[in-house]
């Protein structure tokens, strides 16, 4: 339909799309919305850069009305389809709407990762924090009566002895044994050291030490570093008395090592007890082997020494029960008196100062220990035990800092390594001790025979002894060389290689060796 003109329109006022005659027509593209595809790519994004950054004024409201009214007056039958004349909503919309989805996704994606940043922060903290709990131990608690007496002087007298002791004139000394000093360094050091000495005697006569009792574990009676002058000073007495011609002296003096010995290896509180009591042991079986070589006792007097001896010799099933009470030690020093132990029984007192808590798990850490004594107490029987260190099996290997119980590792390794030592030097102690026992029968037998008994079998039909000791290595007899006077252990490499005599005796852990003293014997015979 062709729409009169008016005087008040413009060329200008004419829309863009005129049909016939002069008339408006209705654009297709405003009929058929598939238009939106139509054109490509590259033009429709320069139109909506177009339309985004400077969209064409509308035409006033009255003038669109006044060109769409007569158009639609005209055509009816298209009046459905044409839609009004305004922009594309779609079309101007659609970047506004990818930019909002894009930053949706964006938000999502930061939420994503910051949850999960967020979880694995919350693991590491769990996995550094978190402790396990305490495991079951009943099979590593003492089984002791806890000794009920109010008071006890042993613990005094003891720290009294160390005390006294007046230090060596040389160091060199310490690492030499006695009957090798000269006979005035040896009367000089016996002498300035008579008020130890005495102590030690008084303490020895104490007929019961009370080892169960909670005042040992007051302060570390075995810690102090003079018990090595100690027990160098018991060797001193023994040869000073021997170079005087006194004997049953000088073996009293070595029997008092031995029972110095075995009275320490009762006292449960702390492991280092334990410790010097199997040097003790050795201090002692090395002393009477320098003595039986020479000696000239009768048998009867023999007798007597060797039965006391005998009697102070460690053994495996001490160990085995004090691998009880050394983790419960363990156990104490890590929890304290969550615990549950005795409050007077707190090594050093309740205050004593507990390893650091940063990167350390105190359960955790008890479980390294209880799994350590448990296969401790099984190693301590077994023969092959006693040849060298033993390996813990579950023993944290991994050491590395900012670890997970890192410091906790470190603390079980450095606390772990004496006792697992501890098997193989009780190993080397019996077979110390079953030599001593041994060339006490063989003395005895020349002493009272006036001959060398043939095997070692011979000295229990004469009844020297009631059993043969046996080589704690092998589980078989001891070695016996008749002809160069030797008895000798097969040692922690278990090879024989016909006896190594050392000075002092038996210092070789790979073939400790006892001189019978074949000089004496073949003037006996």
């Amino acid at each position: 339909m062709i729409r009169p003109h008016t005087p008040s329109e413009t060329p200008a006022d004419k829309p863009a799309h005129s049909g016939q005659s002069g008339g408006v027509w209705a654009s297709p593209w405003e009929l058929d919305h598939d238009w939106e595809d139509a054109p490509p790519p590259k033009k429709r994004r320069l139109m909506q850069e177009d339309e985004t950054e400077a969209p064409p004024p509308r035409a006033p409201e009255t003038k669109t009305k006044a060109v769409v009214q007569p158009m639609l007056t005209s055509r009816p039958a298209q009046e459905a389809a044409v839609p009004n004349v305004v922009p594309p909503l779609r079309q101007v919309n659609a970047p506004r709407l990818s930019r909002a989805s894009a930053e949706r996704e964006a938000s999502w994606s930061t939420l994503v990762i910051l949850s999960m940043g967020l979880l694995a922060f919350v693991f590491i903290v769990w996995l550094y924090l978190d402790d396990p709990v305490q495991g079951a131990d009943e099979d590593l608690l003492l089984r002791r009566p806890v000794d009920q007496a109010q008071t006890i002087q042993t613990p005094e007298k003891l720290r009294k002895f160390l005390e006294s002791i007046v230090p060596f004139e040389s160091t060199a000394l310490y690492g030499k044994p006695p009957w090798l000093w000269d006979t005035p360094t040896l009367a000089r050091i016996v002498q300035s050291n008579g008020a130890a000495l005495d102590n030690l005697r008084d303490l020895l006569e104490d007929a019961d030490w009370h080892p169960a009792h909670a005042t040992w574990h007051i302060t570390d009676p075995c810690g102090d570093p003079r018990w090595h002058q100690a027990l160098r000073l018991k060797q001193a007495e023994a040869a000073y008395l021997s170079r005087r011609m006194q004997e049953e002296g000088a073996f009293t003096a070595a029997i008092d090592l031995a029972e110095l010995g075995w009275r320490l290896e009762q006292i449960w509180a702390w492991p280092s007890c334990y410790e010097r009591s199997l040097e003790a042991q050795t201090f002692a079986a090395q002393t009477l082997a320098d003595l039986l070589r020479q000696t000239k006792l009768p048998e009867s007097t023999l007798r007597q020494f060797q039965r006391q001896f005998n009697v102070c010799q460690p053994r495996v099933e001490m160990l085995a029960g004090a691998m009880n009470a050394f983790y419960v030690h363990e156990k104490k020093l890590i929890l304290g008196p969550k615990s549950g132990e005795l409050l007077d029984t707190m090594p050093g007192g309740v205050q004593l100062k507990r390893p650091g808590r940063l990167f350390f798990k105190p359960n955790e850490t008890l479980q390294h220990f209880a799994a350590a004594f448990r296969q401790l107490k099984d190693e301590v029987k077994a023969p092959l035990a006693h040849t060298s260190e033993v390996r813990l099996k579950d023993a944290p290997t991994s050491e590395g800092a900012y670890q997970p119980n890192s410091s906790g590792r470190v603390y079980f390794n450095q606390r772990s390594k004496p006792y697992t030592r501890l098997p193989a030097f009780l190993g080397l102690v019996r077979a110390r001790g079953n030599l001593i026992i041994t060339l006490f029968a063989v003395r005895r037998c020349i002493a009272e025979k006036k001959t060398l008994p043939a095997t070692l079998e011979q000295l229990r039909a004469f009844n020297y002894l009631l059993d043969v000791p046996v080589d704690p290595y092998t589980g078989a007899p001891l070695q016996y060389n008749l002809a160069h006077g030797l008895i000798w252990s097969v040692g922690n490499d278990l090879k024989s290689v016909s006896g190594m005599p050392t000075e002092p005796p038996m210092n070789d852990a790979t073939e400790p060796t006892v001189e019978i003293g074949i000089a004496v014997a073949g003037v006996a015979k």
